[in-house]
């Protein structure tokens, strides 16, 4: 049977092991980036629902999937199975109900009553992303528990941030490249209706295959959890936001967020209307930034093993800012490469690309820091609860995509950008590039803040998994 040893590892990690952890990302990549690309598009301009009720669905499916987080990932901690240990039987669940839930929600008719349309895009996106946590928050927990080497860690979330990002590509090029295909009917091919069934059925075909990959290949977590706790959830979430280090990571990632998702999410404004790109150059610059965070990952790896990882990770926001915040001062604010030019597309990839080394950092370290903090927690709660820990870290992750879209629509208002036009004015495409800019800048100080309080290094670790073991032993 393929399961943990009893004792922390120790020894490099298989190359099988890494690869099947690795590759289960990608079934929850895969629906999660479809429905962040592609969902609103489908609800207004092919079920033809209202912008306004449209974004309340969204709105409402954020804070739901948000909150599920943390608690999947507690249940998970509580879970025990002979056959399946505390995670698998999640990740097959996951998988099912995803896969279901995916074809369901790509297949709503467009000319169904408004009232019921409505009431089953929510119903159908709520469910698809509540099956998505049920896969993911275990998913990740998992992470944590294959190994609790120091440097094992880094290596392996390096093979999940480089299937991670695999699922994103195929969610963003295979689904133009192979799904949105021009017909004498339909030139853009995102407007036929009959393309976005097509979409659920190969998210679910992709997505059961890999969930049921995993469940058979991934090692089994059967080590104790330390019981049942008297205590409930939010006492338990409350015990582990007290550990500074925990606590640290938890607002790093929520501020990156904020600041770097707000320049994300109004990047094709940007890309439209001050650059002047189109859809093709777009996706060049987007494979410049997401092929980068994969191609960056050993080298991320490489540093994390001669360095402490929370040093490493301010590296990687050096990168980030290099290229986010670069490549519209170089381009717009002071003018030194100009756009519009034969050479500008290549110029704002090459930018594109620095921020993907930047992205590639933040995708995979953070992961191994939060496993080390759960190491930690575990010497005061006596409970090992990887799920739990995750769990409140992509809480924070999305709480932060949820404020950045938020700044960015209050940004878009403020700088006068008019909906519906087919261009700006100088001044808002200026803005449009620059006060994003502004914004990542004036928060880096408080970034780096909130990371100088990690304080989990190699020898700290060292500490901890001693600690640990006589714990065990006795």
């Amino acid at each position: 049977m393929n399961t943990l040893p009893e004792t922390p590892t120790v020894r490099p990690l298989p190359l099988g092991s890494k690869f099947s952890y690795g590759l289960g990302a990608v079934a929850y990549a895969l629906p999660y980036q479809v429905m962040a690309s592609f969902f609103l598009f489908y609800t207004t301009a092919i079920l033809k629902v209202a912008p306004a009720v449209a974004g309340f669905v969204i709105a409402v499916s954020v804070l739901w999937d948000a909150i599920t987080d943390p608690w999947i990932g507690h249940v998970s901690d509580r879970s025990r199975s002979d056959r399946f240990g505390r995670r698998h039987k999640f990740l097959l669940l996951g998988g099912i109900g995803t896969a279901i839930g995916s074809i369901l929600l790509w297949s709503i008719p467009p000319d169904m009553n408004v009232s019921a349309k409505i009431a089953l895009l929510l119903g159908a996106l709520l469910f698809v992303k509540t099956m998505n946590t049920v896969y993911g928050a275990p998913y990740y927990a998992l992470g944590g528990a294959i190994s609790q080497d120091y440097d094992e860690r880094s290596s392996l979330q390096g093979w999940r941030a480089a299937f991670h990002v695999l699922g994103m590509i195929m969610a963003l090029v295979g689904t133009q490249v192979f799904i949105f295909r021009s017909t004498p009917e339909f030139p853009r091919g995102q407007l036929d209706p009959a393309a976005y069934p097509k979409i659920g059925v190969a998210v679910a075909l992709i997505t059961l295959v890999v969930a049921l990959i995993a469940v058979l290949t991934i090692p089994k977590d059967h080590r104790p959890g330390g019981g049942a706790s008297r205590r409930g959830l939010a006492a338990q979430i409350r015990a582990a936001l007290a550990g500074s280090s925990f606590r640290a990571i938890v607002l790093v990632i929520f501020l990156i967020e904020v600041a770097f998702q707000m320049i994300v999410s109004i990047s094709t404004h940007v890309n439209t209307f001050t650059y002047g790109l189109n859809g093709p150059q777009m996706g060049i610059l987007g494979l410049a930034i997401l092929g980068m965070s994969v191609l960056s990952q050993p080298f991320w790896v490489l540093l994390c093993r001669r360095f402490e990882k929370r040093d490493v990770l301010i590296l990687g926001m050096v990168f980030g800012l290099i290229g986010f915040v670069g490549m519209p001062w170089v381009h717009v604010g002071l003018g030194w490469l100009p756009i519009g030019t034969p050479g500008s597309l290549w110029t704002l990839a090459l930018f594109s690309a620095v921020a993907g080394i930047g992205n590639g950092a933040f995708m995979s370290i953070p992961f191994s820091m939060v496993s080390d903090a759960a190491d930690e927690g575990q010497l005061t709660s006596a409970q090992r609860q990887e799920g739990l820990y995750f769990g409140l870290y992509t809480f924070a992750y999305k709480l932060g995509i949820a404020v950045s879209v938020l700044i960015g629509g209050i940004l878009l208002d403020m700088i006068g950008f008019v909906a519906g036009a087919d261009e700006q004015s100088p001044e808002t495409a200026y803005q449009l590039a620059m006060a994003p800019t502004w914004l990542l800048v004036g928060m880096t100080p408080l970034i780096l803040w909130a990371l100088l309080h990690y304080r989990i290094d190699r020898r700290a670790h060292a500490r901890i998994s001693s600690r640990l073991a006589a714990q065990e032993a006795g």
